[in-house]
């Protein structure tokens, strides 16, 4: 069911953005029909950092690593639906969506470190910060999206090492912000550019 909503903030994370609201029935058609605004999506991060994320996540230490800087830092916007169709309901249990959203101003922060993948130890973890909006509600093994997009990947990547995520969350949990999906395709678009981007943009909204 976040099929559309996931594949639009992994064009926001991949360097993309839209200014008018754009209308989603297949990820893979929107991905073809949007147009890259390197310079406008990098004003967007630049102001999510200056709300918060710009000094004080460099001042947050990581509960795995403590003061060590991060690999890779990205932000992932909200969304607030305009307008959502149910279309059909797919053989997989999924759906299929016609929605209408626009990404607004207001970001979680997803700080990632790159690890050696050994055989036995996870290929993904990930920690929450305590002072995350109602981190209370936010769960940090399988069941969260991040660390399904995380593992997924690398599954499917063998060559991509390990990868720890620190979510500091601002968008609220289970507030209908799509920050879940947000998140997941951030990580996503992370862990590639991570394993030095060795898959295609088409490859991972599939």
């Amino acid at each position: 069911a976040m099929r559309a909503s996931a594949a639009t903030m992994l064009l926001f994370a991949g360097g993309c953005a839209w200014s008018p609201p754009s209308c989603t029935v297949s990820a893979a058609a929107h991905l073809h029909a949007s147009v890259q605004r390197r310079a406008s999506a990098a004003r967007l991060v630049a102001a999510a950092n200056s709300l918060d994320g710009g000094t004080s996540r460099m001042l947050r230490p990581s509960a795995v690593f403590g003061d060590q800087p991060p690999t890779l830092s990205l932000v992932a916007p909200a969304k607030v639906n305009l307008f959502l169709r149910i279309l059909r309901k797919r053989e997989d249990g999924f759906h299929e969506l016609a929605s209408l959203f626009q990404t607004v101003s207001l970001f979680d922060d997803l700080d990632f470190w790159l690890l050696p993948r050994e055989a036995d130890q996870p290929l993904c973890s990930m920690e929450v910060t305590p002072d995350s909006l109602r981190a209370e509600l936010i769960p940090t093994d399988g069941s969260n999206l991040v660390m399904r997009a995380l593992q997924l990947y690398a599954e499917r990547v063998p060559s991509a090492g390990a990868v720890h995520c620190r979510l500091h969350k601002r968008i609220p949990a289970q507030g209908g912000l799509g920050g879940g999906s947000s998140d997941a395709a951030t990580a996503l678009h992370a862990a590639n550019r991570l394993a030095g981007s060795p898959v295609s943009q088409d490859t991972l909204i599939e």
